[in-house]
């Protein structure tokens, strides 16, 4: 087990994409002092947050090439009221996380991108202690939490990425939204560790998925087939490959 967000981070270089990532997260977080030992780890300055990430720190770290770019990442926090989910413009600057993998979030690259809701968790709400101590556990598999951000008002705990719907956005008007924070590198891993295990439902899925301009075969599913293009998830199960062939799939289950 380790013993440090150093070690967890190692730890979960090879086993991100499985099961087994976030029950290390877990193993992890259950090895600290209660309640207030893992505020103590988690809330520390850059644990899982830190500001944003920005292209000229890492041109100045050898990441340099016209591929290299960017202006948005999978994981960055971000506040806009652009966003919509089933049709329904969500105001109130509301923050979210950035779904999509970096490599679509580039001008051109795609028109939409999928964002999940970042909601608060507040001193005064009720069962805001309970939740706290659950989410610290990271014993659920629709939640991931998140310490206070910079801009949140002084009533806020904690907050709390949503798995439970996704919301959708203009690439357009998602590289004009407010980037609030980008994720450290352990807690992209357990972010990606939530998106796989969660979204992709890699453990629970059949052995095979009905892809569409392939003859109507069944293909194996492998690693190119769950991950997908997430602007599309909302669709009735409708889902595009990143990599090639790039196809429709339809879940069969």
């Amino acid at each position: 087990m380790a013993s440090s967000l150093g070690e967890l981070e190692r730890q979960l270089r090879s086993i991100s994409h499985s099961e087994e990532a976030i029950q290390a997260v877990q193993a992890f977080s259950n090895g600290l002092a209660g309640t207030k030992g893992r505020l103590e780890v988690w809330n520390a300055v850059n644990a899982i947050v830190r500001k944003p990430i920005d292209y000229g720190e890492t041109s100045a770290l050898g990441f340099d090439t016209p591929d290299d770019q960017f202006s948005v990442l999978q994981g960055d926090i971000v506040q806009s009221e652009a966003a919509y989910f089933y049709g329904e413009r969500i105001a109130g600057m509301p923050k979210f996380a950035v779904l999509n993998s970096s490599c679509d979030l580039v001008p051109g690259r795609t028109a939409h991108a999928s964002l999940l809701r970042i909601l608060p968790i507040r001193r005064g709400e009720e069962r805001a202690k309970e939740k706290l101590g659950t989410l610290l556990k990271f014993s659920r598999r629709d939640s991931m939490y998140l310490p206070a951000l910079p801009d949140d008002t002084e009533d806020v705990v904690g907050n709390v990425i949503s798995f439970e719907g996704i919301c959708q956005i203009r690439t357009s008007d998602l590289f004009l939204a407010n980037r609030t924070a980008s994720l450290s590198v352990v807690g992209w891993r357990i972010f990606a560790s939530f998106v796989r295990t969660v979204m992709a439902r890699a453990k629970l899925r059949p052995s095979c998925v009905e892809c569409t301009k392939a003859k109507n075969t069944a293909c194996d599913l492998s690693g190119e087939t769950v991950s997908v293009e997430e602007s599309s998830l909302p669709l009735v199960g409708e889902m595009s490959r990143y990599k090639s062939p790039c196809v429709i799939v339809f879940c069969t289950w």
